[in-house]
C-alpha cells in the first residue's frame, strides 16, 4: 500500500490527466456532431471507436479518486475531495481547487454536448424512420 502523501501525488496526477480527457471528450463531442449533421457515417464511427476509448480511462480515475478519498474516510465526492485538498499547503490547495473546478465544469460542458447530440441523433432517426416507412406525400405534410 501506498503512502498518503503517495496517494495525494497520484489523485493530483489523475486531476491534470482528467482535465485533459475532458477537453479532448469535448473536442470529439464536437466533431461528432460535425459529422453526424454532414451524415458521414465513417467519421461518426472513428469518432465513436475513440470515445469508447476515453470513457474507461475517465471511469478508472474517478475510481481510483472514490478509493483515496474513502481510504481517507471522507465521502467519495466533490465535498470529499474538496476536504482533502483544504489539507494539504495553502498554494497548493488553491491550484488543486483550480484544476478540480476547471474538471467539473468541463464535465458539465461534455455532458451538455453529449445531450445535444443524442437529441440530434433521436431527431435524424426520427426523420429516417418516416421517410422509410410512411408515404412520402405524409411525410411532408406532417411538418
Amino acid at each position: 500500500m501506498s503512502s498518503p502523501t503517495e496517494r495525494v501525488k497520484a489523485l493530483l496526477r489523475d486531476l491534470q490527466q482528467d482535465a485533459q480527457h475532458y477537453e479532448r471528450l469535448a473536442q470529439l463531442l464536437e466533431q461528432q456532431r460535425d459529422a453526424m449533421l454532414a451524415c458521414h457515417a465513417g467519421r461518426t464511427t472513428e469518432i465513436g471507436g475513440e470515445l469508447m476509448l476515453l470513457y474507461p480511462l475517465l471511469q478508472a480515475s474517478a475510481r481510483r479518486r472514490a478509493e483515496t478519498l474513502n481510504g481517507f474516510t471522507l465521502s467519495p465526492d466533490g465535498e470529499g475531495l474538496l476536504a482533502l485538498l483544504s489539507r494539504l499547503p495553502a498554494a497548493l490547495c488553491q491550484r488543486a481547487t483550480a484544476w478540480w473546478n476547471q474538471l467539473e465544469q468541463q464535465a458539465h460542458l461534455c455532458q451538455r454536448l453529449n445531450q445535444r447530440n443524442g437529441q440530434l441523433l433521436n431527431s435524424q432517426q426520427e426523420m429516417l424512420g418516416k421517410l422509410l416507412h410512411q408515404d412520402p406525400q405524409a411525410f411532408l405534410y406532417d411538418r
